[in-house]
């Protein structure tokens, strides 16, 4: 696998990625067009627990304002309104 560092990279513009793409850290995606979403996923996705260290981070998405989808056991919860 060949590696690129970031100073090899252009940080304007678009680029292609043919293959896989590991990130190990967080990754912000800021939106900067009002009428353009930050992030497409054309596909299935995953989001799975991660061990950090000997802690287990359990998987969930939290939306801001509405709540969290998560694990069973972390009995979370999302906001439908109240029309449910």
């Amino acid at each position: 696998m060949a590696l690129v560092h970031a100073s090899q990279l252009n940080p304007t513009g678009s680029y292609k990625i043919t293959g896989s793409l590991e990130v190990q850290g967080q990754t912000v995606l800021r939106q900067v067009d009002p009428d353009a979403s930050a992030l497409i996923v054309s596909g299935a996705m995953d989001i799975v627990q991660a061990q950090l260290q000997a802690q287990i981070q359990r998987a969930k998405l939290t939306i801001e304002n509405l709540g969290t989808l998560g694990d069973r056991q972390d009995n979370n919860e999302i906001d439908l309104g109240g029309f449910f």
